[in-house]
């Protein structure tokens, strides 16, 4: 459980992983807030961080109803259709549960009669789209304000959206405690090293004239490996079950969509031989399976 102290314009965390652990101080950029890594599991966190408050403004706007959001919608459309054909080779219908669900655009992969569809969304005007849009029961807020039946859902969702969860750790027990026994979890996130290599540095530079996009009291509040991935998850009782490299969304410009599908296929071969190797690609998916308690 990650512990939150507060003052008026920041709260102090722990690791979500490994609790009150050593960490070393990762990034500083001249705020009051910070990124740190855990030492025992490698877990990049904000701590201090700002205050709920200012990242919810942030995500409201960043992901309400818009040109913007239809265009990252649009650009998402085929790792979307590749997830849920992945996803439906373990499970072919039921009621289902999307996270973080943006605009609706998972739904469409599962459609009527075969599937009941569910969102939570932080951003009201996108949670009211989603649901008139995709037929779908959407709450606006987060899945612990939703206050689900327990073991409701065959399937729960969490696509690219891990990063901005107040507690990680409390929120996957919480998608445990609403999923069926043997119903199925699936969590998207960047790789670590990548997401840190794109994000600092030259690589930045390269593709956005800047040498970082990151800021310590941004939204973006965890970056985890996928060792410590997998550890919030067996936590919760849910087991890795299969993992798979997603390509990056598609841009406008072709050379770059080559480009990433090339390094794609490389890390995908290279993370059959090692999960370490999922840290460097831009987005992966972990699948995994609620245990029955004995």
């Amino acid at each position: 459980m990650v512990t939150i102290s507060q003052s008026p314009d920041l709260e102090s965390v722990n690791c979500p992983v490994c609790g009150p652990e050593p960490y070393t101080v990762w990034m500083k950029d001249g705020k009051p807030t910070r990124y740190v890594r855990c030492r025992l599991c490698g877990t990049i966190y904000a701590s201090p961080r700002a205050s709920w408050a200012s990242r919810y403004a942030w995500l409201d706007q960043t992901f309400s109803f818009g040109e913007n959001a239809l265009e990252n919608a649009n650009a998402r459309q085929s790792a979307l259709a590749r997830e849920a054909t992945l996803i439906q080779h373990h499970i072919s219908g039921g009621r289902m549960l999307d996270i973080g669900c943006d605009l609706g655009d998972m739904f469409h992969w599962f459609p009527d009669p075969g599937w009941t569809r569910h969102g939570v969304e932080i951003s009201p005007s996108a949670a009211k789209y989603a649901a008139q849009t995709h037929s779908a029961q959407v709450y606006s807020g987060t899945i612990r304000e939703a206050g689900f039946p327990d073991t409701l859902f065959d399937l729960v969702t969490m696509l690219d959206m891990l990063y901005y969860v107040d507690d990680p750790s409390m929120t996957i027990k919480e998608v445990a405690r609403i999923l069926k026994p043997g119903g199925i979890c699936a969590v998207e996130i960047s790789g670590q090293s990548y997401q840190l290599m794109r994000s600092r540095g030259l690589l930045c530079w390269l593709i956005e004239q800047r040498w970082t996009r990151l800021h310590t009291d941004s939204s973006y509040l965890f970056w985890f490996t996928p060792t410590s991935l997998q550890r919030l998850l067996e936590d919760s009782g849910l087991r890795i079950i299969e993992e798979h490299v997603i390509d990056s969304p598609t841009s406008s410009v072709p050379w770059r969509d080559q480009l990433a599908g090339s390094y794609s296929a490389l890390i995908r071969r290279t993370s059959r031989l090692s999960r370490y190797w999922l840290t460097w690609t831009p987005k992966y998916m972990l699948l995994a399976e609620r245990v029955e308690k004995i």
